[in-house]
């Protein structure tokens, strides 16, 4: 059998690395997966203390405060070493690096101190960062998995087993001796329902931050969570998405992919047996798309899992009859994409999403009973004093219940449609710091108990548009936290403490725990206790 350790450099969602890692033990081989350091989040103003990773960036936080979630310390001698030491006692035929694109720079860096201990042992990276730029990615790895690796890992494993070489395995590219790149042939995407069951024995974990180690660890970034896909791709082709470039690889028809109810099922229950969670988390882009699969599926979740569960959905896809169905059988919360209130800007993101459907599928969620939450993004090319207030203007209208967790800047990731666009067209940012503080400040104040009219009255104000920070004390000092990612759960004082990676208290003050919440997790947490 072949040994392939993973190495996940900055913790976050686990799902790529745990599916490969089941695949491989599927089939009789053996895997670790080691998380190597943590992201610090630290106010944006602070980022100079700190390295950061070229993509990242700061998403707007309560008070319209800039915020940094992709700062980290330098990696240390003394965290090398625990590495190598990890890497040296399990062995790997071959070590393996799951990566996006924002921190390729970082596992550069890593695979440099890495590969001097381990000569002959081959480095493979994969993940949406080197199947975006995997000629990038083939200046510090041996080979690079373009697409899906699926199967493709179980075959180099095979190899590896057999002594055989890994060129023209499908998906994987290599770098031969000569120098020149050896491409395996694409390989047809996947059945979803033919994949493993995701990884996340504690046996084969291990974390590593802060000069120290922990073996046998339940992903600390999942805290009491399971998260879940269970479908791949998307029926949307937002143009500053991933899933938009999958659709013109592949076709949107063919990318997206949704597994069987008895798959899913079969996951959940082992999930809740193996893990016992107090939250399921669907990473699904739209987890609402399919009226026919919901109908089959909820009522089999509630009775079956009956854990709470949060999940996206779309403003095309929110219909009344769904959203109830979804509650009944234990969704507590929801986010929906809005992204801008801009007409024009919606367009350019190939996202032609009227807003008075957007609010009309707001208030569906809302009164469904389900916390309902928002995602929009800002500091974008096409931004400008006009689009902001007509975003200002459409929140005014939108549902005061929709809340949000933060603003999230816009990102020019390699090969994306929207970058190539920008691109071409030679677009910077045109609005200021300054002016983003008003308008983000004025955002925040229409999910606020203000009347209506205040609030387009304070719009109004030469005086707040001079002195944004006028607005603080009007502006709630922290957001709602919409799952229980990094948290600890209190049930006797009804708070959510918010931990970093490691379990220790982050700083952030408490949040208050809703009653939606307390009520379904009190017998769970009954045999489950938060260690945190």
């Amino acid at each position: 059998m072949a040994r392939i350790a993973f190495i996940k450099v900055f913790t976050g969602l686990q799902m790529g690395v745990a599916q490969l890692s089941g695949e491989l033990q599927r089939a009789g081989h053996q895997s670790i997966t080691i998380f190597f350091k943590d992201y610090a989040l630290a106010p944006d103003d602070e980022r100079d203390q700190y390295c950061q990773s070229e993509l990242g960036g700061a998403y707007v936080a309560a008070r319209g405060k800039l915020v940094n979630g992709n700062l980290y310390k330098p990696f240390s001698d003394t965290e090398y070493e625990l590495l190598i030491d990890t890497l040296r006692r399990f062995g790997p035929d071959m070590i393996g690096f799951s990566l996006c694109s924002v921190p390729v720079r970082e596992v550069g860096q890593v695979t440099e101190r890495v590969r001097p201990a381990f000569p002959g042992v081959p480095i493979i990276w994969g993940g949406v960062g080197p199947t975006l730029e995997p000629e990038r990615c083939l200046a510090w790895a041996d080979m690079v998995c373009v697409g899906e690796c699926d199967e493709s890992i179980v075959e180099i494993a095979e190899r590896l087993d057999a002594g055989a070489s890994i060129v023209g395995v499908s998906n994987i590219w290599v770098k031969q001796a000569n120098g020149e790149i050896a491409k395996g042939p694409g390989r047809p995407l996947i059945d979803v329902d033919r994949v493993a069951l995701p990884d996340y024995e504690t046996s084969r974990t291990v974390w590593i931050n802060d000069d120290r180690r922990e073996w046998n660890v339940y992903p600390h970034s999942l805290a009491r969570q399971y998260h879940i896909m269970t479908q791949r791709g998307c029926p949307y082709s937002c143009s500053f998405c991933i899933e938009s470039w999958h659709q013109d690889q592949h076709g949107k028809s063919a990318s997206l992919r949704r597994m069987s109810v008895d798959r899913v099922m079969e996951e959940l229950h082992f999930a809740k047996e193996r893990y016992r969670p107090l939250g399921i988390m669907f990473y699904d882009d739209v987890f609402t798309v399919n009226p026919r699969w919901l109908r089959e599926f909820c009522p089999r979740y509630k009775e079956e899992i009956g854990i709470p569960f949060w999940c996206y959905t779309y403003p095309r896809s929110t219909r009344k009859e769904d959203i109830e169905l979804l509650r009944d059988a234990g969704c507590v919360s929801m986010t929906m994409g809005v992204q801008s209130g801009s007409s024009k800007v919606l367009r350019e993101y190939n996202r032609p999403v009227d807003g008075d459907l957007s609010i009309r599928a707001a208030q569906i969620v809302l009164d469904a009973g389900i916390q309902g939450l928002f995602d929009l993004m800002t500091m974008s090319e096409y931004e400008t004093e006009e689009t902001c207030q007509e975003t200002f203007e459409f929140l005014l209208r939108f549902p005061k219940g929709m809340k949000t967790v933060g603003f999230y800047p816009m990102n020019l990731f390699p090969h994306y449609g929207y970058t190539l666009k920008v691109e071409a067209k030679g677009l910077k940012p045109s609005l200021t710091p300054q002016q983003y503080e008003y308008w983000h400040k004025l955002y925040f104040l229409t999910r606020t108990d203000l009347p209506r009219s205040v609030v387009r009255a304070l719009g109004r104000s030469r005086l707040v548009r001079r002195f944004p920070r006028l607005l603080d004390p009007l502006l709630p000092d922290k957001l709602p936290f919409f799952y229980l990612d990094n948290g600890a759960l209190d049930l006797e004082n009804a708070t959510l403490k918010l931990t970093d990676a490691s379990g220790r208290m982050s700083g952030e003050e408490e949040l208050k725990v809703p009653q939606w919440l307390r009520r379904p997790v009190q017998a769970t947490v009954a045999e489950a206790r938060l260690d945190a």
